[in-house]
């Protein structure tokens, strides 16, 4: 091994492996150089760093890649209830380094400090995209949580190194016997961030330090009957839900980071390195970002709201495959996420479907059997993806009496690419 030192931070880069600046760090970052004789304290690194890496990355990739981390950090609540792929922006940094160094135990400090860079656009992506919520890690998305609050706070001691968070929001969740459950939610959790690279990508883990606090407040039983049922038995709705809000806060989660595109994985808990959860499509090589890559399931009056998806210039637009199953067929909507909150305001509190608050930008069916596939150009701004399987709203309806639930089974994939002419 042989031991230098970043700033003020111990480097130990295995024998054999050299640490030096080549490509655009030495164009844009010549000096001072932190590798050099008297070379700057931490905190001029950190400034260091964040002054060259942002001068050779663009920053949306921060935002989006941000948004998977959300979903993740917040997939697990409530199971019935984040967010940069730490660090994205900065890969330059960790490509100059060499993962041998970086993945070294001795270098945590260094990793910690990559890391907390990508962490300041947390809350920005918690309040933009809303986090699916599954009943178990097998099983398609059953709910979407969204947060109304946030807040945000790195913890950089000798001996605690941490990100702390503090949420709020709202959400729904289904089951075969209460319908659709509507609730809010807050929590505070103290998570301990490291990350490790393997084969080209960063597999970012979260786990959780401290949950001081993780509550649930049931706003909404659509069925009657599971709802008097509960009433009877004394069983306390908001008790059962924020014991399961702080058993899955517990578990922490991992985001994989793939590529220098921003594109990410995530799973709750621990997802080892060379691993990668589940997806319906398999994306190996494409001139389009992808954003999401899932599996939700709708059942018979029910709707879900696929996004925030950002585009962020002119010329842009959603490129959606999806297939369907178990159903005949569903309503697509995108919608601005404006009205979408409307929506989900509504969902949430209100049994049924949430009615259309503005004619949509895009509205088509999605029909069993081929494979589905859209470009749908927009303006500048955050849009979501609307699934309605409900008889209310659009042009299609559940097939079966009101007592037959045939859920619908959608695979989809959405990326962010050119618009086309």
């Amino acid at each position: 091994m042989v031991a230098m030192t970043l700033g003020s931070l111990p480097l130990v880069a295995p024998r054999g492996q050299s640490v030096n600046l080549s490509g655009p760090f030495r164009r844009f970052c010549r000096v001072p150089s932190p590798f050099a004789a008297g070379a700057p304290a931490r905190d001029g690194f950190r400034r260091w760093v964040e002054r060259c890496s942002g001068a050779v990355t663009d920053p949306r990739r921060t935002r989006r890649a941000g948004a998977a981390i959300t979903a993740a950090w917040l997939t697990g609540t409530l199971a019935v209830a984040s967010t940069t792929a730490g660090c994205t922006g900065k890969e330059s940094l960790v490509t100059v380094v060499g993962p041998g160094v970086v993945n070294d135990p001795r270098n945590r400090t260094l990793r910690f400090d990559i890391l907390q860079f990508g962490l300041s656009q947390l809350c920005r992506e918690m309040r933009v995209m809303g986090v699916p919520l599954q009943m178990r890690d097998d099983e398609p998305v059953s709910g979407r949580f969204f947060a109304d609050t946030c807040g945000s706070q790195v913890i950089d001691e000798d001996e605690r190194q941490s990100l702390v968070l503090q949420f709020s929001g709202r959400g729904y969740a289904y089951s075969s016997i209460t319908r659709r459950v509507g609730f809010t939610a807050s929590g505070v959790v103290e998570y301990s961030p490291d990350f490790q690279l393997h084969d080209g990508a960063m597999y970012v883990y979260f786990r959780p330090r401290n949950v001081t606090a993780a509550e649930v407040q049931t706003v909404l039983i659509e069925s009657g009957a599971a709802a008097s049922t509960i009433t009877k038995l004394g069983v306390n709705a908001n008790e059962v839900g924020s014991a399961v809000v702080r058993a899955q806060l517990q578990r922490g989660f991992t985001v994989i980071r793939r590529n220098a595109n921003g594109e990410v994985a995530f799973g709750l808990g621990f997802v080892p390195e060379g691993e990668v959860p589940f997806v319906p499509f398999m994306v190996e090589r494409s001139a389009h970002l992808t954003l999401a890559n899932g599996t939700t399931e709708v059942h018979s009056g029910q709707q879900d709201y696929l996004g925030g998806f950002e585009i962020t210039k002119k010329r842009q637009a959603l490129h959606v495959t999806a297939t369907l199953d178990g159903a005949a067929a569903v309503d697509l909507f995108v919608v601005p996420k404006a009205y979408a909150d409307q929506m989900t305001g509504s969902f949430v509190t209100q049994p049924g479907p949430a009615a259309l608050t503005a004619p949509p930008v895009f509205e088509e069916p999605l029909v069993a059997g081929p494979q589905y596939r859209r470009t749908i150009p927009l303006p500048v701004g955050i849009y979501y993806l609307v699934i309605d399987n409900s008889a209310e709203v659009g042009r299609t309806a559940p097939s079966g009496g009101p007592t037959d639930d045939r859920a619908a089974k959608v695979d989809f994939l959405v990326q962010l690419g050119k618009a086309r002419h």
